[in-house]
């Protein structure tokens, strides 16, 4: 706003000057003009000039030739708007028509500022937010949050939580590692007592079987250095009336058989160690804590 201010105030002077010559002259001729009559708009009143400077400018306008043809060209102008303000005005007493032109000039000029601004016109500096809908109403609202989609284990694990809520994953876990070790050990006795409460009955009676027959040929089966590189429940979920879970064991170990009574090597090596990878399985009836080993099988 005061930058278009600053650009208007060199018509405002030149509007001021022709209207003050005009009315130092009509003085002399009426006392009737109005002093309201289009000076409706509020004008800055100009600073006083200290003593000095007025000298100086009296001065400067005696000694300049310059000076005193521009006064003369003013009060001719202010002459001649005199004279067309007595020729369209009121008895006389009319404003010329040089001050219209400048008014007129203003006002268009002032039209064409602000009136005809087209409507919705945004300023130069105006960026929309960067969130904003394009149809208007602000920021489009965030997507909700999506949950994540469960996987086959952990649905399975839901099913058993199901009928059992304080069924505890890691101390499942736990549970199963000692019976790993305990039927390892137990095989290489040819002996199943101390664990067959842990088997289901048709694994229970396959080891019985098993050992038969390498008691029979006089075999043991040596199981040992075994190191269990990795334990991972690989299933779960209720089938028939049965919770089950299996669980895959990768480990490292000795795998060799000797003779019962010689202990001469039959097969595998007592040195070089070998891989294996195992599936586990256990079930249970829906609503009991009687897991059961139910078959184990190599992968």
């Amino acid at each position: 706003m005061l930058l278009f201010l600053r650009k208007l105030t060199p018509l405002f002077l030149v509007f001021f000057t022709l209207c003050f010559l005009e009315a130092g002259i009509m003085a002399e001729y009426s006392d009737a003009r109005s002093r309201g009559g289009g000076r409706s708009f509020r004008r800055i009143t100009p600073r006083k000039q200290a003593p000095v400077q007025q000298k100086q400018m009296r001065q400067n306008q005696k000694k300049s030739g310059f000076g005193r043809g521009m006064m003369g060209g003013l009060l001719g102008g202010a002459l001649g708007g005199m004279l067309l303000g007595s020729m369209f005005g009121m008895g006389g007493s009319g404003m010329g028509i040089l001050p219209l032109l400048l008014l007129g000039g203003v006002g268009y000029f002032l039209y064409r500022r602000f009136a005809a601004k087209p409507p919705g016109s945004a300023s130069p500096g105006y960026q929309p937010p960067r969130n904003a809908s394009p149809f208007g109403g602000g920021s489009a609202p965030p997507p909700p949050p999506q949950e994540p989609a469960l996987s086959g284990l952990d649905e399975g694990i839901n099913e058993i939580r199901a009928t059992d809520p304080a069924f505890d994953k890691d101390y499942f876990m736990e549970v199963a590692s000692d019976v790993f070790f305990k039927v390892q050990a137990g095989w290489m006795r040819r002996d199943i007592t101390s664990y067959e409460h842990l088997l289901g009955e048709q694994l229970a009676t396959e080891y019985k079987e098993q050992f038969s027959e390498m008691e029979a040929k006089g075999e043991l089966n040596k199981l040992e250095n075994i190191s269990i590189r990795n334990v991972e429940m690989v299933a779960a979920g209720s089938k028939g009336g049965e919770d089950f879970i299996t669980v895959l064991f990768t480990a490292n170990l000795l795998d060799y058989t000797v003779d019962d009574k010689s202990g001469d090597l039959l097969a595998g090596s007592m040195t070089e160690p070998v891989k294996f990878a195992e599936e586990w399985s256990w079930a249970r009836p829906v609503g009991t804590e009687v897991w059961r080993l139910e078959g184990i099988k190599e992968v």
